[in-house]
């Protein structure tokens, strides 16, 4: 009876600490799933119940939006290795290799160059940033209708046992082509290749390798892999020492295995092109990407030299996992702690989209300069990328954002090498719109736009385009991040509240993408060059500051807008038919979670009792931070009747996207006039 006692007891605390020992994952719903084992991938998480599903088709699939919170809890239980093997296809290579253009770009022109004597490309001397197609005309970069193409799945035992024989299929856009048995064992980190001859055909279609096994595996969701075969291919190149070290542990993937960690990021990056939904591209990014080759290297410096050759790569990208020169002196691999193989790599997708040409957008965040402050705060006018919630701004389970898209899919069959050339599709024609509060035009603004990163040419002689000043800047091709406090354009709107900005001259070239530097208001323009401006907009004696992305108009013209492009921008001014404004605004601390905003009625004469100065109400605005006016603009917290003289605000109820750099505190109120018309915004900072 003792000895059942303890055995239940053993049982028991077994049980309890795999409970503690798992993952908890909590529901924006307010359900709990605990024990359970959470994979991350973007858009949605997928959860096992139990350690012995984990290798096997997800138990239960969230969308990121259903989830609120989940905590990774698990030991070295995780890492124990079973009795089993586990057969995977860790890769489908395709030969022949179909060349890209990384390294051969010079990204300041950007034309595609001949360095170190490529014999691929010719040298066709200025004719080259035209017609880039001359430089490139005997160059396969696409395969041909009919032509053959050789597909070799790679299958490795991740196991730590032999495998036995096994079924396998090749299958073209689902049907199967082809099928056969490999009789073999397959060793411990033992690797079989497989054949499949393909007749290419034009379009997007797929090639999948299948294995068939009853043999209990570790896992079985590696024994198929489905490869876009229109995918831009990546290569690998990463030690065999570092390989053997992560056959050592178990990743978030499931397995024991570099392979399937690394590759699961890749089709983590398809899945978040197929939910990068936007306007112009309503079926999100239908490029794809692929895992065409993984190099195991003695020696990883000698590998990466021998992929550049003084050649061209015969790759779209590639990732390279460098070693220390204590790995490299000692054979031993440093092992990534546990929490970072359990999770996500979010970095890997991220810099595997430069690898296809898109650029860093937190490059867009500027920390303003001393020469443009806001009057009231003091504090300097700095900007944050209006779109941050994108894979490119920042590494993390986010979609790509709508450039990124449209980019994508406007060059899904061109090769890869150059970066962020769509930087160049701008419209023709940009205006400024110019508004006052109740969206009236600002007429006779004085509008004056400065460029990060510039200098303006004191020696050189401005010009005029269409009654709109700009200035001449110094090309000595060094950028750096200051706003200086000369303007690179200057005008007034007209009476309609319209600025025209010019489009300054630049050195036309053309990428083999099909983009094209033409004149524009950003002038010379490469992924490096400055593709961000402030606008300074004067009117009443009361300056107004608001920043211009490449990126608006970058999506403008992908939407369709690529002969003209109106971009408004919003001021607090009063309109001619405006009410009389309040007076005395104050703000006033209730608590840690409260103010108070106070106003005075607007005083009027008993002669002018017009509708003009009849308020009827009065609206409470307030904002966030010292961001430009379009960046974060004023957004509306109360309206009140025209006898309440004060509200109270929640500091806690606001837009949590303006938490970047500094929280100021920014409250306002206006007068509403008959059909809501208001009258400027009178301000107050909190102190």
């Amino acid at each position: 009876m003792a000895q059942l006692t303890r055995l239940a007891a053993c049982i028991t605390s077994a049980f309890l600490g795999a409970l503690a020992l798992a993952d908890r994952l909590e529901l924006v719903d307010g359900t709990v799933i605990e024990p359970c084992f959470v994979r991350h991938e973007g858009v949605r998480l997928l959860v096992w119940d139990s350690m012995d599903q984990v290798g096997g088709p997800a138990s239960k699939t969230f969308l990121k939006s259903q989830v609120k919170d989940f905590k990774l809890k698990r030991d070295e239980s995780w890492d124990s290795k079973p009795a089993r093997p586990d057969l995977s296809v860790t890769f489908i290579e395709m030969t022949p290799k179909l060349a890209g253009l990384h390294g051969r770009v010079q990204y300041a022109a950007p034309w595609i160059m001949k360095p170190g004597g490529c014999p691929e490309i010719e040298d066709t001397g200025d004719r080259g940033y035209l017609y880039p197609e001359s430089t490139v005309r005997n160059v396969k970069f696409q395969y041909q209708p009919g032509e053959e193409v050789t597909l070799t799945a790679h299958v490795k035992n991740l196991g730590f046992v032999k495998s036995q024989s096994f079924d396998y299929v090749w299958l073209i856009d689902g049907a199967e082509v082809k099928k056969g048995t490999f009789s073999k064992p397959l060793l411990e980190m033992q690797e079989a290749t497989f054949v499949y001859k393909y007749k290419w055909l034009s379009g997007r279609h797929t090639a999948t390798f299948k294995i068939i096994t009853k043999q209990p595996e570790i896992a079985t969701i590696n024994n198929e892999l489905e490869d876009p075969l229109w995918g831009f291919s990546y290569v690998f190149i990463v030690s065999k020492g570092r390989v053997n070290m992560w056959h050592q542990f178990r990743s978030a993937y499931g397995t024991f295995s570099f392979e399937d960690y690394y590759r699961w990021h890749v089709e983590i990056m398809n899945t978040l092109f197929k939910a990068s939904v936007f306007p112009s591209a309503p079926n999100g990014i239908e490029a794809r990407v692929r895992l065409d080759r993984i190099v195991y290297a003695d020696d990883v410096q000698k590998a990466k030299a021998e992929r550049d050759n003084g050649h061209l790569i015969m790759d779209q990208g590639a990732w390279i996992w460098e070693d220390s020169p204590e790995e490299i002196k000692s054979g031993k691999f440093g092992q990534t702690n546990w929490e970072w193989r359990c999770a996500t790599e979010w970095s890997l997708p991220h810099e595997l989209g430069h690898q296809l040409g898109l650029i860093d957008w937190y490059a867009h965040d500027c920390d303003g300069s001393d020469s443009f402050k806001w009057s009231d705060s003091g504090q300097r006018v700095v900007h944050f990328q209006n779109h941050p919630e994108a894979m490119m701004h920042w590494h993390g389970p986010q979609t790509f954002n709508e450039v990124d898209a449209g980019y994508l899919n406007l060059t899904w069959n061109k090769p890869r090498g150059h970066f962020g050339d769509h930087v160049f599709a701008t419209p023709a024609e940009n205006y400024l719109r110019v508004v006052d509060v109740n969206g009236q035009p600002v007429p006779f603004a004085k509008v004056e736009v400065f460029q990060r990163g510039v200098k303006v040419d004191q020696n050189g002689k401005p010009e005029i385009q269409k009654g709109i000043t700009f200035y001449p800047i110094v090309m000595d091709g060094e950028y750096d991040n200051e706003i200086r406090k000369d303007p690179v354009i200057s005008g007034n709107t007209d009476e309609s509240g319209m600025i025209r900005l010019p489009n300054r001259p630049v050195r036309p070239v053309k990428t083999l993408n099909g983009f094209e530097l033409k004149p524009n208001p950003f002038g010379h323009l490469t992924c490096f060059a400055p593709s961000l401006m402030m606008v300074k907009v004067t009117k009443f004696d009361k300056p107004q500051y608001f920043w211009l992305e490449i990126y608006d108009f970058n999506v403008a013209w992908l939407r369709g807008q690529k002969d003209r492009f109106d971009q408004t921008l919003r001021t607090p001014y009063r309109s001619a038919s405006s009410p009389l404004a309040p007076t005395d605004v104050t703000v006033t601390k209730i608590d840690a979670e409260h103010v108070k905003v106070s106003w005075k009625a607007p005083a009027a004469s008993l002669e002018q009792q017009s509708y003009l100065n009849r308020p009827i109400g009065y609206k409470i605005y307030r904002r966030v931070g010292d961001m430009g006016l379009n960046d974060r603009p004023w957004f509306v917290v109360g309206t009140v009747g025209k006898d309440t003289l004060e509200f109270v605000v929640n500091l806690k109820d606001y837009p949590v996207d303006t938490e970047w750099f500094t929280k100021t505190q920014r409250f306002a109120v206006s007068s509403v006039g008959d059909q809501s018309v208001e009258s400027e915004l009178v301000d107050v900072v909190m102190k």
